[in-house]
């Protein structure tokens, strides 16, 4: 099963990240897009900020290993909480690889406000807001240095905050959408997105 696992994710890699990937700039702060109307595709202000991901993302994750990780041994989690930790994990290992698309809410290019969205809504039945301003007004505060599974973090990415958010899921790692390159597993260590760190909110206690 886990080698089985290692091959889908590695196909979704390479499809979701390949040079035909849209890769675009702009927050999600904004709503979905209406009904009937195309999702622009292409830079919202500026690409610098994606440029700067890829620049100053010097704690690189291996989405593989994390899966193989998660399957083998099982991620540190929230135990006796009020989320499922490997349904959650499951659900956003099956989105590893989707590319990143601004106004996307689907399998087939989403943003990082989508993804918790979707995450949480298939995982734990929660309905989170679909924008990022929103989101970052649940649950309570959490600490950088105790966070816990599941807790979601913000990030100042675009000089606006909050312009991004993942999901916690330990070891300093938490998954999202990033504009770089579509749904990823992070380090929060890493150059680029510890400086950015803005703060936690934890839904489920």
């Amino acid at each position: 099963m886990l080698r089985k696992l290692t091959i889908l994710l590695v196909c979704a890699l390479l499809t979701g990240c390949g040079s035909s990937s849209p890769r675009f700039g702009g927050d999600d702060t904004h709503r979905s897009a209406p009904k009937g109307k195309k999702i622009q595709q292409g830079p919202r202000f500026s690409s610098a900020h994606i440029e700067e991901e890829k620049k100053e993302d010097d704690r690189k994750v291996d989405p593989v290993k994390v899966a193989a990780k998660h399957v083998s041994t099982a991620l540190p989690g929230n135990a006796g909480g009020g989320l499922n930790n490997q349904q959650m994990m499951d659900v956003i290992l099956g989105y590893i690889g989707t590319p990143y698309q601004y106004g996307g809410e689907t399998r087939s290019g989403i943003d990082c406000s989508a993804f918790s969205q979707q995450v949480f809504d298939q995982a734990a039945g929660i309905k989170l807001p679909r924008t990022t301003k929103d989101q970052i007004h649940l649950g309570t505060a959490a600490r950088r240095e105790s966070l816990k599974f599941g807790d979601l973090i913000f990030f100042n990415t675009t000089g606006t905050n909050p312009s991004h958010v993942g999901i916690y899921i330990g070891d300093d790692l938490f998954a999202h959408a990033s504009e770089a390159y579509g749904v990823t597993i992070s380090s929060l260590e890493s150059t680029y997105f510890k400086k950015r760190f803005t703060e936690a909110r934890r839904i489920v206690p």
